[in-house]
């Protein structure tokens, strides 16, 4: 796995440089527009966001040639899964899953987030909006570290839908549901864990 060094500038909307005290999941996203590269992910949450002054980070970009771009540091909150929607199954801000997993972290979502306890990783789409296999490969790995390094579960990784309800993300896990279980599986087999 190939890390490339990026670190945001911390500024109030992609890096803040508040603490992330408790790490309850990883959450996955993809990013939206076909065949963008990881670099100019970065450059929207280094530059447009501060802008527009809009929020948006997570701590890892994986590029479509498996490159990892670290862009905030694991200790540090990234903006990746907040929300001010409802939930269109719950009608309730964060889905039912979110509270089963983050508790007081989406109890009241006026004063806290789930970003507040989770670690957020964009995966690069290609042309045809699908993963490459080198953007898989490099978040298997990726992602088995950190279950190791923060001492969570499988079942710990989750995706942006399954946090808010209402925002289809990672498209091509919202469309095929099977390919997340497959994602998760190869997480199982590198960590060598039975189930």
């Amino acid at each position: 796995m190939n890390i490339i060094e990026k670190l945001l500038t911390v500024n109030p909307y992609s890096r803040s440089g508040r603490i992330l005290y408790d790490c309850k999941a990883i959450v996955m996203h993809f990013v939206g527009i076909p065949a963008q590269r990881a670099v100019a992910v970065w450059n929207y949450f280094e530059r447009d966001c501060t802008r527009n002054k809009h929020f948006s980070s997570a701590h890892y970009i994986i590029d479509l040639n498996g490159d990892v771009y670290h862009a905030v540091p694991e200790n540090e909150i990234a903006f990746h899964c907040g929300s001010s929607a409802a939930d269109p199954a719950s009608g309730r801000i964060y889905t039912d899953w979110a509270r089963q997993k983050f508790g007081n972290y989406v109890a009241d979502p006026t004063k806290n987030s789930p970003n507040n306890c989770t670690i957020g990783i964009e995966l690069c789409i290609d042309s045809n909006g699908n993963f490459t296999n080198e953007t898989l490969n490099a978040a298997v790995e990726l992602v088995a570290k950190l279950v190791e390094d923060k001492k969570l579960s499988v079942d710990e990784i989750g995706y942006h839908k399954q946090v808010v309800g209402w925002k289809d993300c990672p498209l091509p896990w919202i469309k095929e549901p099977e390919l997340f279980e497959d994602f998760k599986q190869r997480v199982r087999n590198r960590l060598g864990v039975l189930i």
